[in-house]
């Protein structure tokens, strides 16, 4: 059991009193002041001298300070009279279910429920926000933190009792916001699944949104996901609202994006207005341009500042969404388009193409029987036989003579005939066939030179080898 370590909160009018609770009670008279600490008792009562014993337990401050005022006028007519509490009682709160230390601890009656799940370190990432369950003396009542975090609704979030229990269920499931929302992210789903309930409580749409326009993926038999046009006006009336279900992804889209655009990726020079990112330790961009009726993938390879000089143009390929079915993978080859000026890599683009220029590998990978397999810095200069040498060269067991390379596009070629190697490529030094009466003659060979030395040592040494 661990106490709460939190700051001191001076209860309120609307504290609620309790076995423990310690009171600071002043009466001001005529002449003098006194000043009493007295601790409400087991019975929930206050012995106030000279007025006797007074009921204040279960009653908030307010209503206890009246009590005893008016207990109060029958003896002292012109006392003033006022009650605080000095330090609230504490009791033992009892929390179990994903939190992340769950058990037993030392909780103030000024305390909260969320409070004090922080103070036992939160709930876990597979815990639900939306579904606690709160009980006491057999009573249960669930809370959603999610809604006092977000709209501050302090019913949903109580004051802590004695001989409380708080229980954190696992999450149920959750759905994601995107787009044009006020607060986007992944929320976990209400009991009653309402998309109504869920962008009230996150806030609604940004201005400049197009609920018109909306898309929710949702996925559907046997795994696939499944993406449908949502007309969010008619789907947040009060008739029509639509149910959420757990994996759910809503989009809503901004007026400024319906206009056709095309995302870059990747190995692109950039321009001012690029957003710079890294992929693997080269310098690349993302960013989207508009699109003009008829523009292909060399008009956008300018727009961007070109290619840099580690793309990887034989492996550009454009992503582009089907009108049934999953996204299609265009290859473009832009050696062909840029270099060899070949039209028929020069495709079309269409609102909403994703337009992807990898990074080049800077590797060629040597495997097989070599002393030091794996990647090799790549060098322009270097044969195939010399990468092997840079490899730690041949194991005992290869066949150098068989040595193969294969290229990015997959073409294999034997050692000796192979182009000029590329980065990516694979140069791969076999094993050379070996019989098993091969493997004891070796061992007999390596026996033999063994005896033999040992007999020279001992001839060398006049036979006094012991």
């Amino acid at each position: 059991m661990s106490p709460i370590s939190a700051p001191r909160v001076n209860p309120g009018p609307d504290y609620r009193l309790g076995p423990g609770d310690l009171l600071e009670i002043q009466i001001t008279g005529r002449v003098d002041v006194t000043r009493q600490q007295i601790t409400v008792d087991l019975d929930g009562r206050v012995n106030v001298p000279p007025i006797g014993a007074v009921d204040v337990g279960g009653l908030p401050l307010l209503e206890a300070h009246r009590r005893i005022v008016e207990r109060a006028r029958a003896l002292l007519r012109y006392a003033d009279i006022s009650v605080t509490v000095l330090a609230p009682r504490t009791f033992e709160v009892v929390l179990s279910g994903e939190v992340q230390r769950p058990g037993a601890i030392l909780a103030s009656a000024t305390r909260r429920v969320h409070e004090l799940i922080q103070s036992a370190g939160g709930i876990t990432p597979a815990g639900s926000w939306r579904r606690v369950t709160v009980a006491r003396k057999g009573v249960q009542r669930q809370i959603d933190l999610l809604e006092f975090e977000l709209r501050g609704d302090v019913a949903q979030n109580p004051a802590a009792e004695e001989e409380m229990t708080i229980y954190v269920p696992p999450r149920a499931g959750s759905v994601t916001l995107a787009g044009a929302v006020r607060r986007p992210g992944e929320y976990e789903v209400h009991p009653s699944g309402s998309l109504a309930e869920l962008l009230e409580l996150t806030g609604g749409l940004v201005q400049g949104a197009a609920p018109g326009e909306a898309r929710l993926t949702r996925v559907g038999p046997e795994g696939r996901k499944e993406t449908i046009s949502v007309d969010l006006a008619a789907a947040l009336s009060t008739s029509t609202d639509l149910t959420l279900r757990p994996g759910d992804l809503l989009f809503v889209p901004s007026l400024t994006v319906l206009q056709d655009v095309v995302e870059l990726r990747g190995a692109f020079n950039g321009t001012a207005e690029s957003s710079k990112t890294t992929t693997a330790g080269k310098p690349t961009i993302v960013q989207r341009f508009e699109l003009a009726r008829g523009e292909r993938v060399r008009d956008f390879v300018f727009k961007a500042g070109g290619a840099a000089a580690f793309a990887d143009l034989r492996q550009a390929f454009v992503e582009r969404a089907g009108t049934a079915g999953p996204r299609q993978r265009i290859p473009i080859d832009l050696h062909q388009l840029l270099v060899e000026k070949d039209e028929t890599q020069n495709v079309v683009l269409d609102n909403g193409d994703v337009f992807t220029l990898p990074v080049i590998e800077d590797k060629v990978y040597v495997v097989g029987e070599v002393k030091t397999p794996g990647a090799v810095d790549f060098r322009p200069d270097f044969t195939a036989r010399e990468y092997v040498t840079v490899a730690g060269g041949p194991g005992v067991r290869a066949k150098v003579s068989n040595t193969t390379v294969t290229f990015r596009n997959g073409r294999t070629y034997a050692m000796k005939d192979a182009p000029p190697l590329e980065p990516g490529a694979v140069v791969t030094v076999p094993e050379v066939a070996v019989r098993w009466w091969q493997d004891y003659l070796y061992i007999a060979q390596v026996i033999t030179s063994l005896a033999s030395a040992y007999t020279g040592f001992y001839i060398l040494f006049n036979g006094t080898i012991k």
